[in-house]
């Protein structure tokens, strides 16, 4: 993309919002979110609020970098609760549990866009989403968030280079899922589960020096993915990722030769069901 197509779709993603008073952007601190928390400060200003919802399977890192982008772009970061681990629908774990993260996100985020008087809420959905199946965008719908991407046909590739363009330190971040997608469907979600995945996760980081990381959590048994990069290195410290992640309460550690695959865990599990 040039840098005068950059600048005339970032010029309509401001237009989209300047139609608004004021707007929430549904923020995780991932480039989607981040592109359009910028856009709707430099349309609204002091109108426009980045609201980030606090979970059990919303890792702590995820939580200080969206406090960090959030000042990078100058918009007011807001923080609610979301309490899924109530919600039978979502600890069940099925393959629609993103509807229901999503419908306690809107059910969080509901009560500040009440109390700010706030035109309209959006979220980081782009034309890409949009080729498999999304319980969690369809939540959002039904619960009146729009997706300025999908409504100006923006692509993944698109807002990586508007991110570029705009100098976001993020721009080329690895997209980020929330712990709970680490964790075997059916299998049920718990706060011992996340936390312990979270600390796995954070001890294979110390070891190696990998861009990405996720534990695949199926039961007691691991199966570790960093990036590609990444694997030579993961498999040379196996036996001290290995002793630490028992430590902490898993049974078998595997380190994935095929290194990270977006939405794997389908996969794994429907594997691991067949042995």
């Amino acid at each position: 993309m040039s840098e005068d197509l950059a600048k005339t779709n970032l010029d309509r993603l401001v237009g989209w919002f300047s139609c608004f008073r004021s707007c929430i952007v549904a923020f995780s601190a991932g480039v989607d979110s981040s592109v359009l928390s910028l856009a709707a400060k430099k349309a609204l200003g002091k109108r426009a609020y980045a609201v980030t919802s606090i979970s059990p399977a919303f890792a702590l890192s995820e939580r200080e970098e969206a406090k960090k982008i959030a000042c990078e772009i100058g918009i007011e970061l807001l923080e609610v609760s979301q309490d899924d681990l109530n919600d039978q629908g979502y600890v069940e774990n099925g393959v629609t549990r993103c509807y229901f993260c999503r419908s306690n996100l809107a059910l969080a985020i509901n009560p500040v866009r009440k109390r700010l008087a706030v035109d309209v809420c959006v979220d980081g959905t782009h034309v890409d989403d949009l080729q498999k199946p999304r319980p969690g965008v369809k939540a959002l719908r039904e619960n009146g968030f729009r997706a300025p991407f999908v409504e100006l046909d923006f692509t993944k590739g698109n807002i990586r280079q508007l991110a570029l363009y705009s100098g976001l330190s993020n721009w080329n971040r690895p997209s980020e899922a929330c712990l709970s997608s680490r964790i075997a469907y059916g299998q049920r979600i718990s706060f011992e589960a996340l936390n312990m995945i979270e600390r796995a996760e954070n001890i294979v980081k110390e070891i190696i020096d990998a861009e990405i990381v996720r534990v695949r959590t199926i039961g007691r048994n691991a199966v570790i993915e960093v990036d590609k990069e990444s694997i030579h290195q993961a498999v040379a410290k196996r036996s001290v990722i290995s002793e630490n992640l028992r430590q902490i309460g898993y049974d078998k550690i595997e380190i994935d030769p095929q290194g990270y695959t977006s939405g794997k865990m389908l996969e794994l599990f429907v594997n691991s069901t067949e042995r």
